[in-house]
């Protein structure tokens, strides 16, 4: 991969591509094909519209930067209508590039997803309540019940994690939130967890499962899990983002409002 974004061509994948694939050519850049699971060998950045792509490039393992456009949360997205302006300074070389952190996943060893926001275990019926279990390598971080618990990365903090009363992450942090989801307790909590380059960072179990328990990446359900699954989540490989000065800022949350 050149270093230099202004070397080569863009390919663009997600919502309206066709459109702007013209608005990037009008700028002088040149488009090749792509889409969220297959990139031009010749693309040096990734232009991806809407959060679905996003999050699809980080499952896929990405190698070269993209440029996210029109997402809400952590991602770092230029807003639609600054996309002429972000293109023109991608191109005239006034960029950055920013490494952000992805989770693999892993059930009894084996994995099977890489999340780039959250992973979240929660209950598949309504009005019931399951016992889950949370550990790092170390020491046993705590056991509970609640209707599921979340774990966000820097990225996805700002995402459901917050809504359900989870801090927003420093995106330079290489720390996790942990968020029980409907704890069955007077006393709601939360917990931040270093994040290691290598081995588990925390483990996950169902203690008790009064209703079936599902196992969601990202925007995707993995499918059912049980007390005899063992869920452990790992550093995965970063996904490079460009950044601007469109872009959100990392702690503006008012904007996930509007």
């Amino acid at each position: 991969m050149s270093e230099d974004l202004r070397d080569g061509p863009v390919a663009v994948v997600g919502d309206d591509a066709g459109v702007v694939a013209e608005l990037v050519r009008s700028v002088g850049v040149q488009v090749v094909p792509g889409t969220p699971t297959e990139i031009d060998e010749h693309a040096t950045a990734v232009i991806a519209v809407g959060e679905t792509p996003i999050l699809k490039l980080a499952q896929r393992g990405c190698s070269i930067p993209v440029l996210p456009v029109a997402v809400d949360g952590g991602l770092g997205g230029v807003p639609a209508d600054t996309l002429q302006s972000a293109i023109e300074r991608v191109r005239d070389g006034n960029y950055a590039i920013r490494e952000i952190t992805t989770l693999d996943v892993y059930v009894n060893d084996a994995h099977v997803e890489t999340a780039l926001a959250d992973v979240m275990l929660v209950t598949s019926e309504p009005a019931h309540i399951s016992e889950y279990s949370l550990s790092t390598p170390a020491e046993s971080v705590a056991t509970f019940r609640a209707d599921g618990v979340v774990i966000a990365t820097p990225t996805g903090s700002r995402g459901y994690a917050r809504r359900v009363g989870g801090p927003v992450l420093d995106p330079a942090a290489e720390i996790l939130a942990a968020v029980p989801v409907g704890m069955f307790s007077t006393t709601k909590d939360h917990w931040t967890l270093s994040l290691p380059d290598s081995g588990p960072a925390l483990s996950m179990s169902i203690k008790r499962d009064e209703a079936p328990v599902s196992l969601l990446v990202d925007d995707r359900t993995y499918g059912r899990v049980g007390p005899s699954d063992r869920l452990s989540l790992v550093r995965g490989e970063t996904l490079s983002v460009v950044s601007l000065p469109e872009s959100d800022p990392p702690f503006d949350i008012d904007r996930d409002r509007t």
